[in-house]
């Protein structure tokens, strides 16, 4: 990805003294799909919340946080706490920043965005604590223990837009692009008595080419964009789009799905602000 992304900077070099050759910060929120959330949820992978709870050199340590918090070494998930996280864990809405480059004629542009966004999934597994302090009640406690997941997400949007409105200052253009995005694991882990467990994935000790993880996917989309003219060198716009794309991250675990973008950018004249920059 990072040879593609450098390769899409030829524009850069090639119409960086053409006055239609606009740049641009983008800068937004990025709502994934849940689609591939579940392999955070502690129970996908092989080495998940149970293979943590029952090793040797973290088993004395829970036990112990038990024993200290609730006077009970008697714990247990819940029951139905896989099916639960299966059914509901899910991305944040995340941060997405990233650049624009675009051609530009009089209703029309041409464009690339290269955009990223670091995505977390964050909820619990519930656990039962027969608890030797509250004598009076037969019924355990129930105690939410955190569990979390990283992701990088690049993503590379090369389309058209079209102006369909004008007036004043402003106007509407409607794009299409196609998608390549590609996806990343940054860290899962659970956490207990503030010491975080880290959840091995499966890619990270197969040794089959299909496990690896990082791959691209494909997709397409469209939206609607406001812009806002400021004068012949600059322009705001402020968009939404939705996408169909693929987030490939195994041969077992590719889904197609619904993504959604809201973002800013502000655009200056590429020529102009590159010449000035030389000066």
């Amino acid at each position: 990805m990072k040879y593609l992304i450098l390769f899409l900077f030829i524009p850069v070099i090639i119409f960086s003294q053409n006055n239609d050759f606009v740049i641009g910060i983008n800068g937004g929120v990025y709502f994934a799909n849940r689609n591939t959330s579940i392999q955070y949820n502690g129970f996908y992978n092989n080495y998940g919340i149970n293979t943590i709870l029952n090793q040797s050199n973290n088993k004395p340590r829970i036990d112990q946080y038990f024993q200290n918090t609730f006077n009970s070494q008697i714990y247990s998930i819940s029951d139905g706490e896989m099916e639960r996280l299966e059914n509901n864990i899910k991305y944040n809405a995340s941060p997405e920043i990233g650049f624009h480059l675009g051609l530009v004629n009089k209703n029309s542009r041409l464009f690339v965005d290269i955009n990223f966004s670091n995505i977390r999934v964050q909820d619990f597994i519930t656990f039962e604590v027969q608890n030797q302090n509250s004598t009076m009640s037969t019924e355990p406690q129930y105690v939410p223990i955190s569990i979390r997941g990283k992701e990088k997400r690049n993503i590379i949007n090369l389309g058209y837009q079209k102006k369909i409105y004008e007036e004043s200052k402003i106007t509407i253009h409607y794009p299409i692009f196609v998608q390549l995005l590609k996806v990343e694991i940054d860290g899962n882990f659970v956490t207990i008595n503030n010491q975080p467990y880290s959840i091995i994935h499966n890619f990270q000790t197969s040794t089959n080419p299909s496990q690896n993880q990082g791959r691209i996917g494909l997709g397409f989309g469209s939206g609607l964009i406001v812009n806002y003219f400021v004068n012949k060198d600059a322009c705001f716009d402020f968009g939404y789009h939705i996408q169909y794309s693929q987030t490939n991250f195994s041969e077992n675990l590719n889904p197609w799905g619904i993504q959604h973008s809201l973002f800013t950018r502000i655009i200056v004249n590429g020529s102009k602000y590159l010449s000035n920059l030389n000066d």
